[in-house]
């Protein structure tokens, strides 16, 4: 699974790449020059959460979720790969529970300066606020 956070307004964006076996975060520099660098990478152990994101039925996601009442923001691209096919999801402002599972366990593993913004309470509100 490879989850793409972009800070367009900074012109970087952090990927995050997280196999059965580790999680790497890639530093993706934006201007003409910078070169990709590795900021963070662990070895994980089987857990509870891993188990469950082998579970997600990638066929059962869409390819774009969004909140239409919001036009910036958080902006996540997440790329999963699963028994030989690929799924591509953009969120935009938007709260999707098996998505919310994968940036749970990312951001489990991660120091706190490379978490990932992905509200569950604040996201969910924006979409009922919406109608």
């Amino acid at each position: 699974m490879t989850v793409h956070d972009e800070d367009y307004s900074m012109a970087y964006a952090l990927q995050y790449v997280l196999t059965d076996k580790d999680l790497k975060i890639i530093f993706k520099g934006e201007l003409e020059g910078e070169k990709d660098s590795t900021l963070f990478k662990t070895t994980l152990q089987p857990s509870e959460i891993l188990s469950k994101l082998s579970n997600i039925n990638i066929d059962s996601l869409h390819e774009h979720y969004s909140n239409p009442c919001i036009k910036d923001g958080s902006q996540v691209t997440v790329k999963l790969n699963k028994d030989n096919k690929t799924k591509t999801v953009h969120l935009s402002n938007y709260y999707q529970a098996d998505i919310g599972l994968a940036i749970e366990l990312i951001n489990s593993l991660t120091p706190k300066k490379y978490k990932i913004w992905y509200d569950k309470i604040i996201l969910i509100k924006d979409q009922e606020n919406c109608k």
